[in-house]
């Protein structure tokens, strides 16, 4: 990959962990629930003029909706209000050992003994997080952001039904069958949302717009062209800088504290997952194919 593709790579790896930070904000001026309705509109209105897909595809886009919609992104939006965006960016990291499970479980993927064992790593981080007492984590909101990871997982391996639709077709109509769901949770358990959101300050927007323009937009259009245009084996291992970036961020940004829970915990699920992911990219190496690799 030539230069101008490894610094492609790196702003997008630095535009997802930054992302956590504005999530992190977002979810902190307006109840996360309204606040991931409002990014589903936004995206529905930018990525407008991709809604376009075959009727028989509509179930399966409200499934992934309802798996990345609901069960992703706003199970994130809820957790990330109690939690450090470093441990954010740690323990989503999950969704590729779930991605590969489940495509064994579902799709009958081959499992062998090194992704059992980056994935045994990588849970066993879990329990580090949660294990030790001296850290301010809550296991219940840590666990949701688990259950976020999966549904990710879920969410992509279903999404393979859906391999012929364009990637900016997908999130548009994600975002536009998600946003009555995620708004219907907002006035069910949520208050004085419109209240809250029309005196928002400013740091408000600018997280809104950085999710959606920045992270979503210009960060997945350029990820899929990297893909597209070079090996996967090349492309896929940036990946695993995102929680660096967001430990970095984290850390200067939001002034999070690295304990020592976070950095082990952190140490083997980042090396459970790389042991994954390199393990991928070798077989991807080895059968000489160009084949897609979500993580």
């Amino acid at each position: 990959m030539p230069l101008w593709g490894v610094l492609a790579a790196l702003l997008i790896v630095t535009l997802w962990g930054a992302n956590f930070v504005a999530v992190k904000i977002a979810v902190t001026d307006v109840p996360p629930f309204f606040a991931a309705g409002i990014r589903f509109g936004a995206q529905v209105i930018l990525l407008s003029p991709f809604l376009r897909v075959r009727v028989q595809d509509l179930k399966h886009l409200l499934i992934y909706a309802v798996f990345m919609g609901v069960g992703h992104f706003a199970v994130m939006f809820l957790a990330i209000q109690y939690l450090d965006v470093t441990t954010i960016g740690i323990v989503l990291q999950l969704g590729t050992p779930f991605m590969v499970l489940l495509a064994w479980l579902m799709l009958g993927e081959k499992f062998g003994v090194w992704r059992m064992i980056g994935m045994g790593i990588a849970f066993a981080g879990i329990v580090v997080l949660i294990g030790f007492p001296e850290d301010d984590i809550d296991p219940m909101w840590l666990l949701a952001l688990v259950f976020a990871a999966f549904m990710w997982a879920l969410g992509t391996v279903r999404a393979k039904q859906l391999s012929d639709i364009p990637p900016f077709s997908l999130i548009a109509w994600m975002s536009l069958m998600a946003m009555p769901m995620v708004f219907a949770l907002s006035f069910a358990f949520e208050t004085n949302q419109l209240e809250i959101t029309l005196s928002a300050p400013p740091r408000f927007w600018a997280a809104l717009a950085y999710m959606v323009i920045a992270s979503a937009i210009i960060g997945y259009g350029m990820w899929y062209y990297l893909m597209k245009s070079y090996d996967v084996a090349v492309v896929a291992p940036y990946n695993l800088l995102v929680p660096l970036v967001s430990a970095i961020c984290g850390v200067m940004i939001m002034g999070d504290t690295l304990t020592v829970s976070k950095v082990l915990g952190g140490i083997m699920i980042v090396g459970g997952v790389s042991l994954i992911t390199l393990r991928q990219v070798y077989l991807v190496r080895r059968a000489g194919k160009h084949t897609e690799f979500r993580t």
